[in-house]
């Protein structure tokens, strides 16, 4: 996406908006948890464990499963956003959002320069 900011628009992609008309900016952090694949891997294991009487097969598939589980839920990590909101008189949008916190504040930095400078 392009961005950029200047002393009459802030431009995020195909969306523009008024220096001038910004009354607020916000940036938010947003945490998402890990994702969950390593249930399935337990569900998976547990059912080559119940059908292991009868083959070995089954006990060394449920084996393998349960490990990748294991290694699925030590290696989980959670995904941080950071958002950038803009705020005018009629509502408030989501104009940008990334992974690098400094990217986002230093547009913060940048649309508040020039809504001061205005």
């Amino acid at each position: 996406m392009s961005v950029s900011v200047d002393s009459k628009f802030a431009r995020f992609g195909s969306k523009s908006f008024a220096i001038n008309k910004i009354t607020s900016v916000d940036v938010r952090t947003v945490t998402t948890p890990p994702g969950k694949g390593w249930i399935a891997a337990v569900a998976v294991s547990v059912l080559c464990f119940l059908g292991s009487e009868t083959s070995s097969g089954m006990l060394g598939g449920g084996v393998l499963f349960a490990a990748f589980a294991w290694y699925l839920y030590t290696h989980k990590d959670n995904e941080t956003v950071h958002q950038l909101f803009l705020v005018t008189s009629g509502s408030e949008t989501q104009a940008y959002q990334s992974s690098n916190q400094d990217e986002v504040f230093m547009l913060r930095d940048s649309i508040e320069e020039a809504m001061a400078a205005s």
